[in-house]
């Protein structure tokens, strides 16, 4: 595993209802505010119990919660309850709703990037295999140590690998919980 990095200084900023850590964006000199990325990955603590979501049209959004829960109520389309690990896949523009206090994982695209966002829970001392099978890959260490391929990750930390990498073996050094984001164009 040659091109890899390890982010470990994160951007948190305030919003209405907690925090938001912005873990990595692309390009790179892009930014948030200005809707000039292609893809945004994030972390964000919700710490009241009922909010509206900042309307992004234009962005294809994927959301995972890592602790406590979250129902999320898209106005005249789906509404879902998400548990630590669940998923759900929403447009920017819609009207969306959320209830209950967690922290979240965040995945936004634009532009026709396309991703996937897996989530595990894994022991202490177990390997798991995995398939990173993007162009851009990312592991986002939510809590825990694990090791890849010499590379070693402690919480809060994000391994970015900038190829697929498959049939890779991930050892937990401590009982781990991650997100896994694939980035296919």
């Amino acid at each position: 595993m040659n091109n890899y990095q390890i982010k470990k200084d994160h951007l948190t900023s305030t919003w209405s209802g907690g925090t938001t850590t912005e873990l990595y964006i692309y390009p790179e000199n892009s930014n948030y505010k200005n809707g000039d990325f292609l893809f945004r990955i994030s972390s964000a603590t919700v710490e009241i119990e009922e909010s509206a979501f900042t309307p992004l049209p234009g962005v294809e959004r994927i959301l995972m919660v890592l602790d406590g829960q979250m129902k999320l109520e898209h106005e005249n389309q789906h509404t879902k309850v998400l548990k630590p690990l669940d998923t759900d896949q929403f447009q920017g523009e819609w009207t969306t709703l959320s209830k209950g206090k967690c922290t979240d994982f965040n995945l936004m695209c634009k532009s026709g990037t396309k991703g996937k966002v897996r989530g595990y829970n894994v022991s202490e001392n177990t390997e798991t295999k995995l398939d990173m099978d993007g162009k851009m890959n990312f592991i986002f260490l939510y809590k825990g140590s694990i090791e890849m391929n010499g590379a070693r990750l402690c919480d809060g930390d994000l391994l970015i690998l900038e190829a697929p990498y498959l049939n890779t073996t991930l050892k937990a050094i401590q009982k781990s919980k991650f997100a896994m984001v694939n980035i296919a164009e």
